[in-house]
């Protein structure tokens, strides 16, 4: 066996040109055997940045004496010699020591790539989650030689799974691996290597589990989207009995609470299931409202063989209802009721796309990666929802598209006779169709309904939960953005006489049609090869024209440090730089529209009859198809924006300052009429709850977004007692944010001093990433110094990353921005203090405010406070969680008590202990309540 090293490199930064390493830890080792071990501090010549002292615990002292790199970097490289580099990220690690002109031709392993292949479904891919995740002790601190030896026990654990793999699937991956640079083969070619007396069976299909949702269900599976019985109507006392003393549930669950808002939660959903009837109910954090909605919507689908959509807005609360709610629900009423998740269609692997890719092989890494993820997943028994693998945003996601089931021409007989019914997609809606329950997301919900209900089975009876998120879900799922390498990449994939789509769909009808026919394809092929080229040169003088037009509007100043965004108005297309763009896009859209034609009469000449049925030829047509779709919306989409624009629709452009990407951007202004039309006037009973509906206890701005004006209404407090559980603490003498130094002085000084008075256990909840990076970096050595551990979102770990660390530590705070700021929950003791350093009004320059404020008399008040305040009141229901729970809620804006409307804030909270106070005396104050 070949011996390997293990490396790691600690760094005072991230950029190979301008920072320096400060550390090396390598381990040599062949198999079990560790032959050596190489750990060497290093003089960068420069200061380490505070940040990377905490998270590495190295200090300016403790390398003041060593060497620099220059010194002993020979002697590394020496210790390496010619042996693989095995590294986690490793192309970082290289990235520092290639600029020492080491290390240039060894053979390189990485297991960040072996853990995306072979551990599809981990939810991180840092090694200290690996570490977690396959029990391998990893330290606190981020040093070299500690990490170099958790990579390595990583690397053991993932090639022990690769070695348990049968021969033939291991085989494929390394011939896959083999056709592109992909990271990973290296390491599965020397597993295959070490097995190679065993037989290698023939290429098998990899089969989507069906899972237990497929199981053929008992009892009536024909649902409707009505009752059977015209006259059906729920019995209130017999539906209410359920959540009574005495009652299923009580016997059901050992710690059940009787809560009389729940109850009446319940009744209300019931009147409006039997009566028809529209409603908005808001319940206070704690009413359990998941099973106020859920009883009466299982009992009236189970009465009246009638479906019922429930839809959420986070993944969490679905997978709560579905894996956790609805099984309890059932076992304690001991009642056969039909649940399902439907998601769309691009949430699921098309079985039938994932086997063309594994015939044509694939074309980049990503795409390898992707492949043998999947492959992977697979194998261990994946369902096909894509959900349950973690997909890297952009180029995985891109490779996802490919062989999900997004493929609109693909219909429910392909599905058949192609897969056998195998595709998740149709069984996802085979088991919808025989659901008493069907949980979807809002964007589904919605974008649904705008495409003709493609996707839901007919549906009368819904409920919305987190229905506050409606407007912004929605605007999301409706909305559309492009930029050039959208473009690019779409053109890349189009190809020509020799590669990408047009390649494969030449050589698939060789054979198949007669050589003249055969010779006027190809001509046409070359058309639109031809025109690619004259779009892709049209596409990069369009950006270049919207550049020198953004350029214009800052008047030629270089970019600041936040993106720049322009709205695109009526008085925005008659500036002079506009005029560059349309006359550029015109003669661009013109050339996609001969495209587009040329490649829609290459589907019609390549489409088989029955008698050459060619599935790979059906797979490319569709993907043209899907280009071609693309195309047509993009073209659409940018003439609007530029020329044609609708009323109904807000346009803008956005430029990122650090990768300069441009991208191109619209979005509804109004989804009200939308629900009206779609929701509020076809729908028999809607009911859309959330724990915050209203402002200053009105639902009148709820009403007025959602045009919800036929809507019974609703609203229920909590039934936490407030007063003697959460000390609401606002500061009196804290500086007006105008006061931009002042103020954020004093915000630093104030969280550092309440962080040790109260042990940390604070979220800290800021309104711009920039101030919460900033009062990070202020912060960190006073944290330091008393043992509290700061968590900062956006430094590498997903938000529930984040949480779990923040729940396990002693002493830490957390620093969130608008993913904090509700759907966190922390009960118990781990959150004792809430800090709110801003009111949360949105940005009023952002293009969607903006634009939206404009059909507004009074734009502050009518629109800009009340979303703040629902902003504010999802912040403040982060602490108390449960009825044991107590703790401070400390706000640091001082406009609460300078504005007339501060007290409309204060008022639409719940009523608790409240103290006007100094700064100074704020952690006494907290130190004291919390009962320290």
């Amino acid at each position: 066996m070949t011996s390997i090293v293990s490396l790691d490199i600690e760094t005072t930064g991230l950029d190979p040109m301008n920072d320096a390493i400060i550390e090396i830890g390598a381990v040599k080792f062949n198999g079990n055997r560790i032959e050596a071990e190489f750990s060497q501090l290093i003089n960068p010549g420069r200061p380490i940045p505070q940040m990377i002292t905490q998270l590495t615990g190295i200090t300016n002292e403790m390398v003041h004496k060593e060497p620099p790199i220059k010194a002993i970097i020979q002697d590394f490289a020496d210790f390496v010699g010619d042996s693989p580099v095995l590294g986690h990220n490793v192309r970082f690690d290289l990235s520092f020591l290639r600029r020492q002109n080491i290390l240039e031709y060894n053979d390189i392993i990485d297991t960040y790539e072996l853990a995306a292949v072979f551990l599809p479904t981990a939810s991180r891919y840092n090694l200290g989650a690996l570490g977690q995740l396959l029990s391998i002790p990893f330290p606190a601190t981020h040093r070299a030689l500690d990490d170099a030896r958790a990579t390595r026990g990583v690397y053991e654990k993932l090639i022990r799974k690769a070695g348990e793999l049968p021969i033939d699937l291991l085989a494929e991956l390394v011939r896959q691996g083999d056709r592109t640079d992909w990271i990973g083969s290296f390491a599965l070619q020397q597993v295959l290597r070490a097995r190679s007396r065993e037989p290698i069976q023939a290429r098998k299909a990899l089969h989507v589990s069906s899972g237990p949702l497929f199981e053929k269900p008992a009892g009536k599976i024909v649902i409707g989207a009505e009752p059977e019985n015209g006259n059906a109507r729920l019995d209130i006392d017999e539906v209410s009995a359920i959540l009574e003393h005495g009652g299923p549930f009580s016997k059901f669950f050992s710690s059940y609470e009787y809560r009389p808002q729940q109850l009446e939660m319940l009744k209300a959903i019931a009147r409006s299931f039997s009566e028809g009837q529209h409603m908005l109910v808001e319940a206070g954090t704690g009413t359990g409202k998941s099973f106020a909605y859920l009883v009466p919507a299982a009992m009236w689908a189970m009465q009246t063989n009638t479906r019922v959509v429930i839809s959420t807005n986070t993944i969490n609360l679905q997978d709560q209802l579905i894996n956790k709610d609805i099984p309890d629900l059932r076992e304690a009423l001991g009642i056969d009721l039909r649940a399902t998740v439907l998601k769309g269609r691009s949430n699921y692997l098309c079985p039938r796309r994932f086997e063309m890719l594994r015939q044509r092989g694939p074309e980049t890494a990503e795409e390898m990666r992707v492949l043998g993820k999947v492959m992977i997943w697979l194998h261990e028994g994946g369902t096909g929802d894509r959900n349950e693998i973690n997909l890297n945003q952009s180029p995985e996601w891109d490779v996802w598209m490919k062989i999900s089931a997004e493929d609109e021409g693909c219909k429910s007989e392909t599905c058949l006779s192609r897969t056998g019914g195998e595709c998740p997609f149709y069984r996802s809606r085979q088991a919808a169709s025989i659901a008493h329950l069907i949980i979807v997301n809002h964007a589904l919900l919605l974008s649904d309904v705008a495409a003709g209900n493609r996707i839901l089975p007919e549906y009368n009876y819904l409920i919305i939960d987190e229905g506050h998120h409606m407007e912004e879900a929605t605007t999301g799922a409706l909305a559309f953005k492009v930029n050039q390498y959208d473009f690019d990449r779409l053109i890349h994939e189009l190809g020509g006489l020799n590669s990408g789509l047009l390649g494969r769909f030449l050589i698939q009808l060789q054979g198949i049609l007669l050589p003249s026919d055969l010779a006027a394809v190809q001509t046409t092929v070359r058309q639109v090869s031809d025109l690619a080229f004259k779009i892709t040169s049209l596409n990069n003088q369009f950006f270049e024209a919207v550049d020198n037009f953004l350029t214009d509007q800052r008047d030629g100043r270089p970019m600041g440090t936040y993106p720049q965004q322009e709205r695109i108005q009526n008085s925005t297309r008659t500036l002079p730089s506009w005029d560059l763009v349309e006359e550029i896009w015109y003669d661009e859209s013109e050339e996609l529209k001969e495209m587009l034609n040329l490649i829609t009469g290459l589907i019609r000449a390549g489409s088989p009859d029955e008698e050459n049925s060619n599935e790979e030829l059906e797979d490319i047509i569709g993907n043209l198809a899907t280009v071609a779709s693309r195309f047509s919306e993009i073209s659409s989409n940018i003439t609007s924006l530029v020329s044609k624009p609708d009323s109904l629709q807000i346009y803008w452009i956005e430029k990122q300052p650090t990768s300069n990407r441009i991208t191109l951007q619209m979005a509804p202004l109004h989804i009200g009429p939308l629900m009206e039309k779609h929701l509020w006037h076809q729908k028999t009973s809607v009911v859309l709850t959330s724990a915050t509906l209203t402002t200053h206890g009105e639902f009148d701005y709820l009403r007025s977004r959602l045009n919800a004006d036929e809507a019974d209404e609703l609203a229920l407090g909590s039934p936490f007692d407030y007063e003697n559980s959460a000390l609401l603490y606002l500061i009196n003498d804290i500086p007006e944010i105008t006061d931009a130094y002042g103020y954020q002085k004093s915000l630093e000084s104030g969280l550092v001093r309440l962080a040790k008075a109260t042990n940390g256990r604070m979220l800290v909840l800021f309104t711009s990433y920039a101030q919460l990076k900033k009062t990070s970096q202020a912060i960190a050595g006073g944290m330091a110094d008393a043992g509290i551990q700061i968590y900062e979102q956006g430094v590498g770990a997903s938000a529930n990353a984040l949480l779990e660390n923040f729940r396990g530590a002693d002493k830490a705070v957390l620093l969130g921005t608008r993913a904090f700021w509700e759907g966190v929950d922390i009960p118990g003791e781990a959150l004792s203090v809430l800090a709110i350093t801003k009111l949360p009004f949105d940005v009023p320059s952002d293009p969607i405010i903006a634009a939206r404020s404009e059909t507004y008399e009074d734009p502050f008040n009518e629109y800009s406070l009340p979303e703040a305040i629902l902003k504010f009141r999802q912040g403040f229901g982060r602490l108390i969680r449960t009825q044991s729970d107590r703790g401070v809620v400390a706000v640091f804006d001082k406009r609460l008590l300078t504005k007339k409307y501060g007290k409309l804030f204060i008022e639409s909270i719940p009523e608790c202990h409240m103290v006007t106070g100094s700064l100074s005396e704020l952690p006494r104050t907290a130190a004291k309540w919390l009962n320290l």
